[in-house]
């Protein structure tokens, strides 16, 4: 299970016009034309894990004001179940004034610091050895600086998005600052120094997202990676922080390694930052651009149709490799292929879920493979992940095979 823990935020947006300059300062009038409401701060963490993994619950606190009531109105009607307590005097609330054109005139933030341990009490009771437990930490004063210590008696998988002193979140699974709250930590960032931080603060992982630079991870073996996305055109990046420790625990759960997360992570954000607003991220989001999969495909038959329509499932675009006649031979033997490169590179291009076909004429297609870069590579369950081709480059998923149907049997039953 996925709990929460945090900061729990109302987001209001004041849309309207900004035509003209007030006459009694010099600041412009906004007349207002509609408000809407939002999740935000460890509830828009919560929502965003709940769109892409379902299960998850929400600890922390909110105000016995109308901002807390409006608050846990809406979380009530998500799948995100609210452990939050309503103990608080004021619930933070962010006011956004919005002008034409979605121009930012003005933030107007309410808060108190929450001094009590209610929230705490009951997340530490509900725990599990094996939850992942991800911290939103605002600086509002829910997560204390043993609250991290305490947890991780029970569970080790802390994940935390941090506003304070590193020293708070000594021991956490992975620590997730954006470069501004690094640097303020420990001066320039270099791989070097990082791994010294995290060495001294027994960080298992580091993860520091850079804007458009994108994201610099290092692991618990301290390997480094660094990824980055091409954005289209940066509407609002409001949330993106959220959007990428909500990928990091959804790739917990399903396995992945903490590179594979973070390069997913980083592209899911990119999408997110191109649209307007507090963004809650869908399973669309993770799709890859670009998925590659590859075989001679000779006769097609119901196994290729099903792993072809898996591998599109996983993309934006899919691009199919096939051997060539003379790689086909090489690969099967002086009577293969039954049908030459073009049939068998019209026959795919036929199909719904083929974007582009490319033959080539080695034995691997290692060097077509790092040409077009693919996000995702899709192998039949002949495979695993280890012998795949470019398995090294990008991700791989395996695709069970479907018994009783080759292009060998095919060929036997003719013969």
């Amino acid at each position: 299970m996925i709990k929460v823990y945090g900061d729990i935020m109302l987001d209001r947006w004041i849309f309207g016009s900004a035509d003209r300059v007030s006459p009694e300062a010099p600041i412009p009038v906004l007349l207002e034309t509609n408000q809407t409401f939002s999740v935000g701060g460890a509830g828009n963490l919560a929502l965003n894990i709940s769109s892409i993994n379902g299960d998850v619950e929400l600890y922390g606190s909110v105000g016995q004001d109308k901002e807390g009531f409006k608050l846990l109105e809406l979380i009530s009607q998500t799948n995100v179940n609210c452990n939050a307590t309503s103990e608080d005097v004021t619930t933070t609330t962010k006011t956004r004034l919005v002008g034409q054109g979605g121009q930012h005139i003005l933030r107007w933030d309410r808060e108190e610091q929450y001094k009590l341990r209610s929230c705490e009490e009951r997340l530490l009771r509900s725990l599990e050895k094996d939850d992942v437990v991800c911290i939103s930490d605002y600086k509002k004063g829910v997560v204390k600086k043993d609250t991290v210590e305490k947890i991780l008696k029970i569970t080790s998988k802390v994940l935390v998005d941090p506003k304070q002193d590193p020293d708070f979140y000594k021991g956490a699974w992975l620590v997730k600052p954006n470069m501004k709250e690094y640097v303020g930590w420990f001066g320039q960032f270099t791989k070097e120094k990082a791994l010294l931080k995290m060495r001294e603060y027994d960080w298992k992982n580091l993860v520091v997202t850079d804007g458009a630079n994108g994201i610099h991870v290092i692991d618990e073996n301290f390997n480094y990676n660094h990824f980055k996305e091409d954005v289209l055109e940066v509407a609002d990046v409001t949330g993106a922080g959220d959007t990428v420790l909500a990928v990091i625990a959804y790739g917990l759960e399903k396995n992945m390694t903490i590179a594979d997360s973070c390069k997913l992570a980083c592209y899911a954000a990119a999408r997110t930052v191109e649209r307007r607003g507090v963004v809650t991220i869908t399973k669309d989001d993770l799709k890859a651009k670009t998925v590659w999969t590859n075989g001679v495909f000779d006769i097609l038959h119901e196994g290729h149709f099903k792993l072809l329509k898996f591998a599109k499932s996983k993309g934006k675009k899919l691009i199919v490799g096939i051997n060539s006649d003379d790689s086909t031979k090489r690969l099967k033997g002086e009577n293969r292929p039954i049908n030459n490169q073009l049939q068998r590179k019209m026959n795919l291009e036929l199909l719904p879920w083929v974007d582009e076909v490319v033959i080539f004429n080695e034995d691997t297609p290692i060097n077509v493979i790092k040409q077009f870069n693919p996000d995702l590579i899709v192998k039949g369950g002949d495979y695993t992940v280890e012998t795949t081709v470019g398995n090294e480059l990008c991700p791989v998923e395996i695709f069970p095979t479907i018994e009783g149907h080759s292009t060998t049997s095919i060929i036997e039953k003719i013969k």
